[in-house]
């Protein structure tokens, strides 16, 4: 009787587990057939890396991806001529191009629509001009990308200001919008930073617009963390999932509370209260990128403490905290095991499409704060500050390899 049972209890499971793999299969054919739909454009599955070093084609071969990430500046200046810097971004496009690789290329931010171009690009009266503007970049670069990502990370303020959550989702819109008649062979999409469901959301009567949807994804914890993440912005768009970001730190550790009053008597002050209490010649001795983020921030200096001291303490202290991936070090050797470890993970998830690696190379100084030495934008690259290819090169060049190859 007690066989009898238990046979028709593993009948039971046996039956449940076929049922939910079936279901399974089911929910993933529509994103086997837009992914294989979207390789058709992209030549295959997208293996990229983040701001490339302009030249190094041979490193970015031996690396084994196909494509390469960076920002297209605004392509206008103030008078309404072409701009230089747009000039040297179609060259760079070109060096690449004419070295076999495809160019992932992000539109311009909101604030350059109003500090360059001069005007509100989701005002109603200029919602037509920001849209030729898209319509512009896309068949001027015609040949030299072989992908567009309307801007980046909105909801992240840096990147949004100074444009509200909803704004910024109109300004992606009705860029999407502007460029499905036109894009022809090039893909089109937008990105978040994580989740950010609510931008996704207010993005939905745009999707038909996207050939992808971008995850910049740092999660900790699990490749679980990255996977549970990306099927529910999956099961939201119903678009091929690229991740456009992904990375880790080689660097950095927590500071002692002696080594940060050292920072802080650098600046001539004792203490925290004694900067906040000269907050305004405080602020005058910092970077100048971090004083451009605090002024953004708020003009009232009342504000400023804390957005330093709160906020971003671990930029001014420069330093890290908080869990890490699984056992991976904020070292060389743990960057490379973060990779070792995800990248296949990922890699059997039926909707993705991409993996851009963010990025290329090191960084002598944060592009956020504008501190040599703060880990938290100076050592994510797979080759330090010098070119020299770091332990992490070598593991994203071996899952690269080995997936080609058919190894699982």
């Amino acid at each position: 009787m007690f066989n009898r049972i238990v046979s028709m209890f593993e009948s039971v499971v046996l039956a449940i587990t076929l049922f939910f793999s079936q279901l399974g299969a089911v929910f993933y054919m529509p994103a086997a057939k837009d992914v294989r739909a979207l390789m058709e454009k992209t030549g295959g599955f997208v293996f990229g890396v983040c701001h490339p070093v302009d030249g190094e084609y041979d490193d970015l071969g031996e690396l084994g991806v196909g494509w390469v990430r960076f920002d297209i500046p605004y392509p206008f200046n103030s008078g309404g001529g072409i701009s230089q810097s747009y000039i040297n971004f179609k060259n760079r496009c070109k060096g690449y191009v004419d070295n076999g690789f495809k160019v992932m290329a992000i539109t311009p931010y909101p604030k350059d629509y109003f500090s360059i171009g001069g005007f509100d690009p989701v005002a109603e009266e200029n919602q037509q001009r920001t849209k030729d503007i898209a319509v512009f970049l896309i068949n001027d670069l015609r040949g030299l990308v072989s992908g567009i990502q309307v801007t980046n990370e909105m909801g992240i303020d840096t990147f949004t200001y100074p444009l509200t959550l909803q704004q910024a989702a109109v300004f992606v819109g009705i860029q999407l919008e502007a460029l499905n008649d036109v894009k022809g062979d090039i893909i089109v999409g937008y990105n978040t930073a994580g989740l950010n469901l609510d931008f996704h959301r207010m993005l939905k009567p745009y999707y038909k617009y996207c050939d992808y949807v971008g995850l910049d994804l740092y999660d900790t914890g699990s490749s679980y963390e990255y996977t549970k993440r990306m099927r529910k912005i999956y099961r939201m768009t119903r678009k091929p999932i690229m991740v456009q970001e992904f990375g880790y730190k080689s660097a950095g550790q927590p500071k002692t509370e002696e080594e940060k009053l050292e920072i802080l008597r650098g600046y001539g002050y004792g203490s925290e209260a004694e900067a906040a209490a000269d907050i305004e010649n405080f602020v005058s001795k910092l970077p100048a990128n971090f004083q451009q983020r605090i002024k953004e921030y708020s003009q009232d200096p009342a504000d400023w403490a804390e957005y330093i001291f709160v906020n971003n303490a671990s930029h001014f202290y420069r330093e890290l905290s908080g869990s890490l991936y699984l056992d991976c070090e904020h070292t060389p050797e743990g960057q490379a095991k973060y990779f070792a470890d995800l990248m296949p993970a990922l890699l059997k998830e039926p909707y993705l499409a991409g993996l851009t690696v963010y990025c290329c190379r090191d960084s002598y100084a944060c592009w956020f704060c504008g501190f040599e030495g703060c880990p938290h934008e100076t050592c994510w690259g797979l080759t330090d500050v010098n070119g020299v290819k770091k332990p992490s090169f070598y593991a994203v060049q071996k899952v690269i390899s080995d997936y080609n190859s058919g190894v699982s």
